[in-house]
């Protein structure tokens, strides 16, 4: 059988900003809305021609079961079109690229949509479960009188809301405080933190000064007064050392080295690219960005460094392809922590752990940072969940075009000891 090539033809986002700020009254929802739109719009794509919608959030809301769906059926997509949602923690966004360019190569959909939403303003809140139990029984109950003196039983502790937990349920442990033990398993300082973290933001103020990185974000008007909102608000385009330096330890408060200014920010955004068949592209008088080579991901022990994603994910997408770091001539890594980019970079250069732990003869390779993250990355941009796979996608396919250079992969960490990596091709 043969597959479809899958075409990438665009792709945009919204302004990523900090929670609980210019977004604080948007849904997930209505920011995938208001992103996928605009795609449709830029691209000036019929939305009768789309076949699918893949799109994800990392944190859900009971209400909104599947954003995909709703996405689709707000914006004039097809009732036809199915639609649906995926989560993979920080690798949503890969995940839902992965699944349509899967559907477009089997013939299932000739043209999809797929990203992610996140909005960290407005994550659900659960409630105890004693009370949760007190209000299941009480609904059983046939009367009123019943039904008041069921929930009288509760406990007034027990009444309180509870925040979604952000540790890791196998763990036990955040994200950050697994950050913390990769940093002291591989020797990275809080000084090499920070100097990456002022890396990362000055970069991203080239991206903005060269226009590439607003060329890539859709004006979002936001809920409560209608506000435009054009640009983000989190990176600092001239970052002071001496302030980074300056941060508490975030998780490890006497010995810690991850602080808030080497960490990627609680963020609130959504994304999403144009997938096509290479035919129905050519068809439609579409030139690709970029076509889809490769999608892998992997799993490791969440106990023997449950941010190392990318080493693993790179490593079986290079032994499916017969390709080595050095055919990449532009990498995108998400940024977590920097701790978690610079562990990553350890590792990829690591003989001894390519072999014990990757299964492979020798290293991945070193990283030439001249191809890495060359317009910043998570810990200036933001980092909404499930909104990031589609924005590391997007930036990847324009800058080999403007680079013209052929081969470029997106490489991510995600929560419960994952990875994702996707590989982009260029081609006539």
């Amino acid at each position: 059988m043969s597959l479809n090539r899958v075409a990438v033809i665009a792709g945009c986002r919204t302004p990523f900003v900090k929670a609980s700020g210019s977004f604080n009254n948007m849904t997930a929802l209505d920011l995938g809305k208001a992103c996928v739109k605009e795609l449709l719009n830029r691209t000036d794509v019929n939305p009768k021609e789309v076949d699918e919608i893949v799109y994800g959030t990392a944190i859900s809301k009971p209400s909104v079961a599947n954003i995909a769906r709703e996405v689709a059926l707000t914006i004039g997509i097809p009732h036809s079109a199915p639609g649906h949602t995926v989560q993979m923690a920080c690798a949503t966004g890969a995940r839902a690229i992965a699944s349509a360019a899967a559907s477009i190569a089997l013939g299932n959909s000739q043209v999809a949509i797929a990203g992610g939403a996140e909005s960290l303003s407005d994550v659900p809140m659960t409630v105890s479960e004693p009370f949760r139990r007190i209000l299941m029984d009480a609904g059983s109950k046939k009367t009123q009188e019943e039904k008041m003196y069921t929930i009288m039983q509760v406990k007034l502790q027990d009444i309180m809301p509870s925040n979604i937990s952000i540790s890791e349920p196998y763990t036990g442990l955040t994200m950050g405080e697994h950050c913390e033990l990769l940093n002291r398993e591989w020797g990275v300082s809080r000084q090499d933190q920070d100097e990456y973290a002022y890396r990362s933001h000055l970069y991203a103020g080239r991206g903005i000064d060269a226009g590439h990185i607003p060329a890539e974000i859709a004006t979002v008007y936001a809920a409560k007064d209608y506000k435009p909102v054009n640009e983000d608000d989190i990176v600092r385009k001239n970052p002071d050392r001496a302030k980074i330096a300056s941060l508490k330890p975030a998780f490890d408060k006497e010995y810690g080295t991850v602080s808030p200014a080497n960490s990627s920010p609680l963020t609130d955004g959504a994304s999403a690219v144009l997938l096509m068949s290479e035919e129905k592209a050519k068809a439609l008088g579409y030139k690709p960005l970029a076509y889809i080579k490769h999608c892998s991901f992997a799993g490791l022990d969440p106990d023997r460094g449950l941010l190392l994603g990318p080493a693993f994910a790179t490593a079986k997408a290079f032994a499916q392809t017969k390709l080595s770091l050095k055919d990449m001539d532009l990498i995108e890594m998400h940024e977590a922590f920097a701790g978690q980019i610079l562990c990553n970079l350890k590792a990829f250069a690591c003989n001894k752990f390519g072999q014990e732990r990757l299964g492979r003869s020798e290293a991945l390779g070193e990283m030439d940072m001249d191809k890495f993250n060359v317009y910043g990355g998570s810990i200036s941009l933001g980092h909404p969940f499930g909104a990031t796979g589609a924005r590391l996608l997007t930036t990847l396919a324009n800058e080999m075009n403007r680079r013209d250079v052929g081969l470029g992969m997106v490489t991510i960490c995600a929560g419960g000891a994952l990875g994702a990596t996707i590989i982009l091709e260029r081609g006539n």
